[in-house]
């Protein structure tokens, strides 16, 4: 885990992902040759963690090692679902949602960490952006929910599902469905037995969607955009950003209320030190109203952009405020 993150998520401990309501309840269960599951149910609530600690050093204790992570909860706070990530993706333990079980807001980074990750048929994985109490957006949010794509980020989470996370309000959710949920590894089981079985009997996995022609693993984002699908640019962008800036992509995200719309950035510099922003527009029901890719010029006041969807190119310009402002062609 990258300090980075986990110290931006541990400040944002009075956010929530999803409606508080009681502290969560960590039981032990037995598992397979001795040893035991973990099940974490309810609200994360400050205390989560060491609870959890406790119960892996009791288990220790007793001679038996954690087999897995068993999770059922609908969020709480930010902070202590970053912590318990942490905590899992150092152990190495698997994390599972038992069919007809929920993990949605913090709790879906506990179970990103896990490896191996399984859900059960039925389960409900879901993601949204951070709040404050209440669920109202404010600028300390808006930072955390960045802090928190991040960390998802370095558990291996596919830049789309970050977008929903990024994109969907906090009083909504954007729940996964199976192909998103292959996507990031996850194994799909028709019940929780089977995580503990072999590989044959687990659901056969689909390709991740839209991966096709993706770019060079060594390659930098480019505004000639018509060789891959927008999911593995925006992947490739965020990879190369976070290379170029010590483990944390330089991604932004804003909105503008004359015009209803928010934007989420990446941006990085490309192989001749000339400066990439990808941006995509979003309204408030969180439908895409665009998508462009733009590079500067040496100088960083003029650029050229492709309207990823009609591949329109044109140019933009900064005035004496130093906003872009696009040039008639």
């Amino acid at each position: 885990m990258k300090r980075s993150c986990a110290i931006g998520l541990a400040t944002a401990s009075a956010l929530c992902c999803g409606t508080p309501v009681a502290s969560s309840e960590i039981t032990t269960s037995p598992g397979r040759e001795g040893r035991v599951v973990i099940q974490i149910e309810g609200q994360l609530q400050p205390g989560d963690a060491d609870l959890f600690v406790a119960s892996v050093n009791k288990a220790k204790a007793a001679g038996k090692t954690v087999e897995s992570v068993r999770l059922n909860s609908t969020g709480g706070r930010l902070a202590e679902g970053a912590r318990l990530a942490g905590m899992i993706k150092v152990a190495g333990f698997s994390t599972s949602v038992s069919p007809g079980a929920v993990c949605a807001s913090a709790c879906f980074l506990a179970f990103a960490a896990g490896d191996p990750r399984f859900a059960g048929e039925g389960a409900m994985i879901g993601v949204h952006k951070a709040s404050e109490r209440g669920g109202q957006e404010t600028a300390l949010s808006d930072a955390a929910t960045l802090s928190m794509a991040r960390f998802a980020r370095e558990l291996g989470v596919p830049s789309p599902i970050i977008g929903q996370m990024v994109s969907t309000p906090p009083r909504q959710i954007a729940w996964l469905d199976a192909r998103e949920l292959r996507s990031m590894g996850v194994r799909i089981i028709r019940n929780i037995e089977q995580a503990r079985s072999t590989p044959a009997v687990i659901a056969t996995a689909e390709p991740p969607p839209d991966q096709t022609s993706q770019p060079s693993s060594t390659s930098h984002p480019s505004a000639e955009t018509t060789n891959y699908s927008w999911n593995a640019f925006i992947d490739r962008a965020i990879t190369v950003s976070t290379e170029q800036n010590r483990g944390s992509a330089a991604m932004s995200r804003f909105c503008k209320p004359d015009s209803s719309e928010c934007i989420m950035t990446v941006a990085y510099l490309l192989g001749d030190g000339r400066r990439g922003v990808a941006t995509v527009g979003q309204d408030t029901t969180g439908n895409i109203t665009r998508r462009e890719v733009c590079e500067s010029n040496v100088s960083d006041d003029v650029r050229e952009c492709v309207d990823w969807d009609t591949g329109r190119k044109y140019h933009d310009m900064k005035n004496t405020k130093g906003d872009w402002v696009q040039v008639a062609e």
